[in-house]
């Protein structure tokens, strides 16, 4: 469900004829607890703020910088498929001299991800 290669994915049909969603109606409706459900929402809460902060940095880049940026995801980008995966990113980072572990990649990638969307989306209202 999760694959972004659309060629790869289930199709809707084999989603819902997938056993774990099958078995989803005869789980049992066991309660939460108020302790999972407040960590719940504050990992919700935390995820909200990155979001917005790192749309607020993304806004006060000058062209130059979004446009650096833009250079270098490219370059990343080796399959030019739009997006840098966790093994494109560790192959840019070791071909540009940075050892990163595979938790701070991972955490990179979520950032970016929204990161980009903003700089692309202050790009396209540029041009």
């Amino acid at each position: 469900m999760l694959e972004p290669d659309p060629k790869l994915r289930l199709t809707a049909k084999q989603v819902l004829e997938h056993p774990w969603l099958q078995n989803a109606k005869k789980a049992p409706n066991v309660p939460l607890g108020d302790v999972v459900k407040s960590r719940l929402k504050q990992f919700s809460m935390m995820n909200r703020f990155k979001r917005k902060a790192l749309r607020v940095i993304a806004e006060f880049l000058s062209v130059e910088e979004v446009e650096d940026i833009k250079v270098m995801f490219n370059k990343m980008d080796t399959d030019n498929d739009g997006i840098v995966s966790v093994e494109e990113l560790k192959a840019g980072f070791k071909n540009y001299g940075s050892q990163l572990a595979e938790p701070e990649v991972q955490m990179l990638i979520e950032a970016v991800s929204v990161f980009w969307f903003t700089l692309c989306h202050k790009l396209t209202s540029i041009m």
